[in-house]
């Protein structure tokens, strides 16, 4: 099912040369449950794994929103500054660059920019007035797909380096989501934050056509309420055959990818897209939707693909349940975005500041 795509989307590894520099690594996105703070994570283990002991993650003790806000723009530059870094990482687009010190972003995607509808009208506007200072002021701009840097081309005329996400083998058991969660019988999964660009309403709508066919099946949606239409949130409560758990933590999503016969990620707009890799990783078979950094990275190893609208999105997942697949092959491809993997590129990518 995966033949030639090894190819295309592994990420290519050189011999580190090693720059005598100290780079601080803004870590405090690490405690949250979202996708920046699974990168961020995967990032600081990926640097642990690879011996790269250059890159020190500093998060600071702080609670609550006014807490968050002392230590980005005071706490972390008063100790970069201090302790004498030579670069201050911002993987999550959170924290403030230190004066004087370079430093580098990791744009996830420039959907703010590219869809501000999708997003409530504060936080559109926030993100597109202060997003290009801080963008043309880094020395260094990580992005998660090509397609990426080719929006950041676009939008903000200015240069990116690639560096794929990553994601663990997953051996999780079943059990644990099954049982936390009153789970029964056969179940597709989907998750992901819930927001318009998620395209989890048209998902909803293309279910009664999917049970019709399935009626075995249960659609399961995790992830937490971002923001959207009324009546998606309705529909997720209220729509025969779907169970909507919210939020949960990371080892019950393993435990909910281990036991899910398919995973449907219908997303009209992604940086990268972490939950079909997640899917691979636990050999499970996915369905993608029209996003174009989707069908970049997972395009030749999907079991099939949705456009945006719920009567393709039921022929899409209909098409996969009828497929077989190999776990073998689906954990393979997933092997190829490994933590170290994504640390030691991170690292070349710093070298731009240092040149």
């Amino acid at each position: 099912m995966c033949t030639g795509l090894f190819r295309k989307c592994t990420q290519v590894t050189i011999q580190l040369r090693r720059y005598n520099k100290r780079i601080a690594l803004y870590a405090s996105s690490s405690a949250n449950r979202g996708g920046t703070g699974v990168y961020t994570r995967r990032l600081i283990n990926g640097f642990k794994e690879a011996g790269i002991t250059e890159v020190v993650p500093l998060c600071p003790g702080s609670s609550g929103f006014a807490g968050k806000l002392v230590s980005e723009h005071f706490s972390i530059p008063r100790i970069v500054r201090r302790e004498g870094f030579d670069l201050l990482h911002l993987p999550a687009f959170g924290g403030r660059a230190a004066g004087g010190v370079p430093y580098a972003v990791t744009v996830h995607d420039m959907a703010f920019m590219a869809r501000p509808d999708w997003f409530p009208p504060l936080r559109s506007l926030y993100y597109r007035l202060h997003f290009p200072g801080v963008a043309q002021g880094a020395s260094v701009i990580i992005a998660d797909s090509d397609f990426t840097v080719s929006e950041i081309k676009k939008y903000l005329g200015l240069d990116a380096c690639r560096v794929y996400l990553s994601a663990p083998e997953n051996n999780a058991d079943e059990i644990l989501f099954r049982r936390t969660f009153g789970i029964e019988g056969e179940y597709i999964l989907s998750t992901g934050t819930i927001e318009p660009r998620k395209n989890i309403a048209a998902l909803l709508a293309a279910w009664p056509s999917i049970k019709l066919v399935h009626p075995e099946l249960t659609l399961v949606v995790t992830g937490r309420w971002g923001w959207g239409r009324k009546e998606t949130k309705l529909a997720l409560l209220n729509t025969p055959g779907v169970k909507w758990v919210g939020s949960i933590a990371g080892n019950q999503l393993m435990s909910a990818f281990a036991g899910a016969r398919l995973l449907v990620y219908p997303s009209l707009y992604e940086g990268f897209g972490l939950p079909p890799l997640e899917s691979a990783a636990s050999g499970v078979p996915f369905v993608i939707g029209p996003a174009e950094t989707l069908r970049e990275i997972f395009g030749n190893c999907a079991a099939a693909i949705s456009g945006e609208t719920a009567p393709s999105i039921a022929r899409a997942v209909l098409e996969a349940l009828d497929k077989r697949f190999c776990s073998v092959e689906l954990r393979e491809f997933a092997d190829r975005f490994k933590d170290t993997t994504m640390a030691q590129n991170t690292y070349i990518a710093y070298g731009k500041a240092f040149s």
